[in-house]
C-alpha cells in the first residue's frame, strides 16, 4: 500500500451515540445534572488489584464540585459525592483510625447514622497517569443503602472524606464535548 492509497482513504465517521456516553466523559466536557451544567476537570482512576477498578470524574459548575464515580461488578454503580470536612463525622475518626488501624463500624454525619459496607485499598491515578499513590478506603451506608459516606487515608495524617448518593446514568444529561482539555 502506497502513500496515495492511504490519503484515498475514507476517514472513519465519528459515532456520536456511542462517543457521547457517561463512561467516555474526558476533561473539557460538559454534562448537565440536577439542572445545572458541568464542566469535566479531571478524570481519575484508583486500582484496586484484580482487574477491579473505579473511574471517577471531577465535575465543577463554578459554584459546586462533584465526584462522580463508576464502579462495574456485576452490573454497573454509579454514585456522586462532595468533599467534607472530617470533623463534620462523629466520633472523630481521625484518631480513631490512628489508635485501631480502622474506623468504628458506625459512624454519624448530621444526625443519620451510617455503617460500614466496603473497605478497599489500593492505588490512584490522578487523571490516569503516573506510578499511582496508595490508598485505603472505607464506605459506610445510611440504613436505607440510599446514602453513603466515604473515609480515604493517603498516609499516616492525611485523610479525605465525602458524603454522596448512589445515581443513574440517565441523570444525567446534554453531554457535550469540549474545546480545551485539562491535564
Amino acid at each position: 500500500m502506497g502513500l496515495f492509497d492511504l490519503l484515498k482513504r475514507k476517514p472513519k465517521a465519528f459515532d456520536v451515540t456511542r462517543a457521547l456516553i457517561l463512561a467516555n466523559m474526558e476533561p473539557g466536557f460538559f454534562v448537565d445534572y440536577d439542572l445545572e451544567s458541568y464542566e469535566v476537570m479531571a478524570r481519575h482512576y484508583y486500582d484496586l488489584g484484580d482487574g477491579d477498578g473505579i473511574d471517577e470524574w471531577v465535575l465543577n459548575s463554578g459554584r459546586k464540585t462533584y465526584y462522580l464515580e463508576r464502579y462495574e461488578d456485576d452490573d454497573v454503580e454509579w454514585s456522586l459525592s462532595q468533599k467534607i470536612p472530617i470533623g463534620a463525622i462523629e466520633p472523630d475518626i481521625r484518631n480513631h483510625i490512628k489508635k485501631h488501624d480502622d474506623p468504628p463500624s458506625r459512624i454519624t454525619y448530621q444526625g443519620t447514622e451510617y455503617y460500614l459496607d466496603d473497605c478497599s485499598a489500593g492505588h490512584f491515578f490522578e487523571n490516569g497517569k503516573g506510578s499511582g499513590q496508595e490508598f485505603i478506603s472505607w464506605t459506610f451506608v445510611d440504613g436505607t443503602q440510599d446514602q453513603f459516606l466515604t473515609i480515604e487515608q493517603w498516609d499516616e495524617d492525611t485523610f479525605e472524606t465525602a458524603a454522596g448518593t448512589y445515581v443513574q446514568e440517565y441523570q444525567f444529561t446534554n453531554l457535550l464535548p469540549g474545546g480545551k482539555h485539562h491535564s
